[in-house]
């Protein structure tokens, strides 16, 4: 309490000094030199994929040459170990009084200019990751660690691992309004064991899970579950594996910062959909109304495609049901035919051509750039066969 009280008195003291520091920023603008600050989001997700996609930016030219940014967290950073990451390619002060420099900067007319940030906060609407090679570094010390431990599990050289990350209720059970994106993983049973028998480790990832994903088999490691999780091993993981199944959570992110390929399952909100990294799969949650199952155009019409909340979908009648087995584990299957050279892409024009180039309705800006995405081919299969049907069954009546 002491401690709390002290903090306190000194940002009270040092509050002038902080509104000092914002005006010499705007005077040292006028004579071409601009300082601005970031802050680091203390989520795994966007403190990982805002700041990758920035220095692409930065890379791209799409930032003032002159600026000088600084970065600060806006709280406890989720990972140490990303933490100190990027410690190593941006200037982070880890102290409070940055934090109370950039509030009052926030205060002012065009603060904006003034702060450090990507343009569409994670989404690399310029698809700036296929064109520049990651940021975040592991030294050649923290690579032999890695492998050391993966020999001390018993893993032999050169095993190939893939990372499995479903969200579940334990994941900040605060945020429970966002337990529509939830999934249960004893559903990817099958498809960990079809990897398995191609030969890959499947290592279940996560700080915080409901129940152990309990796979009788060798190769399927329940990381998460079984007391192995470490911060370090979770990010050196993401930066070795060959490729990752998801339901799009914060730590993906960082698999996606060191250019892996990721299979997004039970993808919610719609429009939301990854499209900007081309060595990506995505299937989606169906969307039911009125104990049907919904088109991908009806999920665009039924007004719920950038929903954020479980309430959004309860309101508009919508019951969202999770991939089934079989589809994850086919779709498992066909990512891993793609990273072992062996995907023939089907055409998909048509599905993009009809997806809409959405607008963030949190700041007026665009959610996709190119589309790269690729949609599991046996899973839109199945949507096209039962468009066609409705189609004939209308055309009958």
């Amino acid at each position: 309490m002491y401690i709390n009280r002290l903090q306190k008195a000194l940002r009270v003291t040092l509050l002038p000094l902080a509104f000092a520091c914002v005006g010499i920023m705007r005077l040292l603008a006028h004579f071409g030199v601009l300082v601005r600050i970031g802050m680091l989001y203390p989520r795994l997700g966007h403190a990982v994929m805002n700041t990758e996609v920035y220095l692409c930016e930065r890379r791209a030219g799409l930032h003032p040459k002159w600026s000088i940014d600084f970065w600060t967290f806006k709280g406890d950073p989720a990972s140490v170990t990303h933490a100190r990451l990027l410690r190593r390619c941006l200037l982070i002060d880890r102290t409070w009084f940055t934090r109370l420099v950039a509030l009052v900067n926030s205060l002012f007319v065009g603060w904006e200019r003034f702060t450090a940030q990507p343009e569409q906060l994670d989404r690399d609407i310029h698809n700036l990751l296929e064109r520049h090679p990651p940021h975040l570094r592991l030294t050649e010390r923290e690579v032999r660690r890695g492998y050391q431990q993966l020999a001390e599990w018993g893993l032999p050289p050169g095993a190939r691992i893939v990372c499995l990350m479903v969200r579940d209720a334990a994941y900040l059970p605060q945020l429970a309004y966002h337990s529509y994106r939830d999934a249960d993983v004893d559903t990817y049973e099958a498809a960990a064991r079809a990897l398995a028998a191609r030969g890959y480790y499947i290592f279940r990832m996560g700080s915080k899970v409901a129940k152990r994903f309990q796979v009788n088999h060798p190769r399927v490691i329940d990381f998460a579950g079984d007391g192995k999780y470490s911060d370090f091993m979770s990010v050196w993981l993401a930066a070795h594996c060959s490729f990752v199944i998801s339901t799009s959570t914060g730590w993906d992110a960082l698999a996606l910062a060191f250019r892996k390929p990721i299979l997004y399952t039970n993808f919610v909100p719609f429009e939301y959909l990854s499209t900007f990294w081309p060595r990506s799969l995505a299937i989606w949650k169906h969307h039911y109304k009125d104990g049907r199952r919904l088109s991908p155009a009806e999920i665009l019409a039924s007004g719920v495609s950038q929903a954020m909340t479980a309430q959004e979908f309860t309101d508009a009648g919508i019951e969202l049901h999770d991939n089934t087995p079989a589809e994850l584990r086919d779709a498992a299957l066909e990512m891993a035919d793609y990273v072992e050279g062996r995907f023939r892409p089907e055409e998909q024009q048509a599905f993009w051509d009809a997806f809409p180039r959405a607008i963030s309705p949190y700041n007026n800006r665009p959610l996709h750039g190119e589309i790269r995405l690729r949609v599991g081919s046996r899973f839109l299969d199945d949507y096209r066969k039962e468009e066609q049907c409705s189609k004939a069954k209308a055309s009958s009546a």
